[in-house]
């Protein structure tokens, strides 16, 4: 896909899109745990999610590592564990 990001205009921009609600929505989905963090970390870390939730990354670890529905799973708990801090209590 990111070789014909050169050749349109319209598709870049559907992908910039994409990128973008796809990060939106990780910022609701663990808004908890950013909400405990300074700007700069918490940008960091919505970056880091974004990349290792990606389509490509899921992709390399079905389709080039072998790696099971669940063991996929699994590698992406894991990773996300490690990247966000605890989720603060409510109360």
């Amino acid at each position: 896909m990111s070789a014909n990001l050169s050749e349109s205009s319209d598709l870049r921009e559907r992908i910039r899109l994409i990128r973008q609600l796809v990060a939106m929505r990780l910022e609701f989905m663990f808004k908890p745990e950013l909400s405990t963090l300074a700007d700069g970390e918490r940008r960091k870390t919505l970056l880091a999610l974004e990349a290792i939730t990606d389509y490509e990354c899921w992709g390399r670890m079905r389709e080039l590592y072998g790696l099971s529905f669940e063991e996929a799973c699994a590698v992406w708990i894991r990773v996300i564990d490690g990247l966000l801090p605890p989720t603060p209590a409510s109360g």
